[in-house]
C-alpha cells in the first residue's frame, strides 16, 4: 500500500477529524472511501484496461467461456436451445 499525503484546509482538517472520530474510523479511510465512491466509473475503467493489458500481453492465465462453464459444471445447451420469448419470460 503507498502513502498519499493530501493538504487541505484547518478547517476542514477538523470537520473531517471530528467525523471520523464520531464515526469510528481513521481519517484515511474516509478519504479513501470519499475518492472511491467519487471516481468509481473512471477507477473501474482503469482497472479494465489494465486486465485487457495484461491479457493482450499473456492471454496463458485466460480460459474462454466454454472453458469456464465445463469447469463449473455448467451445461451450455440449456441457454443455448431455449427460444428467445422462453428466455424473456424467466427472466
Amino acid at each position: 500500500m503507498k502513502r498519499l499525503l493530501v493538504s487541505m484546509e484547518d478547517e476542514r482538517y477538523e470537520d473531517l477529524r471530528r467525523f471520523a472520530f464520531e464515526k469510528n474510523v481513521p481519517m484515511a479511510e474516509l478519504v479513501r472511501h470519499a475518492m472511491e465512491g467519487m471516481f468509481e466509473d473512471d477507477l473501474d475503467a482503469m482497472r479494465i484496461r489494465r486486465g485487457l493489458e495484461e491479457h493482450a500481453k499473456d492471454p496463458s492465465g485466460t480460459m474462454t467461456i466454454q472453458e469456464y462453464m465445463k469447469s463449473r459444471g455448467i451445461s451450455s445447451r440449456t441457454s443455448a436451445k431455449r427460444p428467445a420469448g422462453a428466455r424473456r419470460a424467466a427472466s
